[in-house]
């Protein structure tokens, strides 16, 4: 059964920033393609081009990409492998808006010059603000305010898509996260094991009882784990990560809504009355997280 019936509207754009090329697949890539599959648009802005991600080791201990362990040569893949995700996920246009990649260092003498960290939010929320008017974004897409699991740089894209959605007035913004307590039953997600990377207090994702739109995303996971694996530089052979039950912990995608219900919520309603007998894992409260806070 096809998953998207026909939508009575005209087209509407949502503006997902990430962080780095490959956090678009793994956290919104099943969204991008239910998106496109409905007639609607999906542009997608990478802050970074990822030239300090950490290609997996191969069995000579080199990245499996040889010489791409090389900032430079990395920087130039990762833009090549996320044009390649997302013509896969059909994605309307990729944006690069060319900020240097932070890498995890918690502190600025660790980190390089120029890093995207260290650009004013103000900076980068502008330049979010311009494309969002420039396509009429009816929403915006970025991370929780934790950066789903403390990464510095989704951190700082948090923050930047938020002022940005006030400068260019967009009513609604959707925070990608995950619903720890259901992969606490399931099976470990990818951002578990980068958080071992970053020393947190902090567990990773969202209590469900704050995530307010869940994506039933399984209609397309073939599509999301190929977008995955275009990200060859970065997951290797293997676009399940490792995960045995690929379907169960990638086939859904988690939001906090702050603002009005938007374009995300009429997908997830559109999925589910589509297939009724296929229950959603969660009952979505129709209220989106600033409103129960009061902000």
């Amino acid at each position: 059964m096809d998953p998207m019936p026909t939508r009575p509207t005209p087209a509407r754009t949502v503006v997902f920033v990430h962080a780095h090329p490959d956090d678009e697949a793994i956290f919104t890539g099943g969204t991008i393609a239910m998106l496109s599959r409905a007639g609607d648009r999906a542009v997608v802005v990478f802050t970074t081009s990822g030239e300090l991600g950490r290609p997996p080791s191969g069995g000579d201990g080199r990245g499996t990409d040889g010489g791409l362990c090389d900032p430079v040569a990395l920087r130039s893949h990762r833009r090549i492998e996320a044009e390649r995700a997302g013509a896969i996920l059909g994605v309307h246009e990729v944006v690069f808006l060319d900020h240097v990649d932070s890498g995890l260092g918690a502190d600025s003498a660790s980190r390089g010059a120029g890093a995207f960290v260290d650009v004013s939010p103000a900076t980068v929320a502008a330049e979010i603000a311009a494309i969002a008017r420039r396509v009429g974004a009816c929403a915006l897409v970025t991370y929780d305010e934790h950066g789903v699991y403390g990464h510095p740089d989704h951190i700082h894209v948090h923050l930047a898509t938020m002022a940005a959605a006030a400068l260019a007035s967009v009513p609604t913004t959707y925070l990608a996260t995950v619903d720890r307590e259901y992969l606490h039953f399931v099976e470990t997600h990818v951002v578990a094991r980068a958080d071992d990377a970053i020393p947190t207090i902090r567990r990773v994702g969202t209590p469900t009882v704050e995530v307010t739109t869940e994506l039933d995303v399984r209609a397309v996971i073939d599509t999301k784990r190929s977008a995955i694996a275009a990200h060859h530089s970065q997951v290797g052979d293997d676009p399940s990560m490792g995960v045995t039950a690929f379907e169960e912990v990638y086939g859904f995608e988690w939001y906090v809504r702050i603002g009005p219900r938007g374009i995300l919520d009429d997908l997830a309603e559109r999925v589910r009355a589509a297939d009724p007998h296929r229950t959603p894992r969660l009952a979505a409260p129709d209220r989106a997280y600033g409103e129960r806070h009061g902000t």
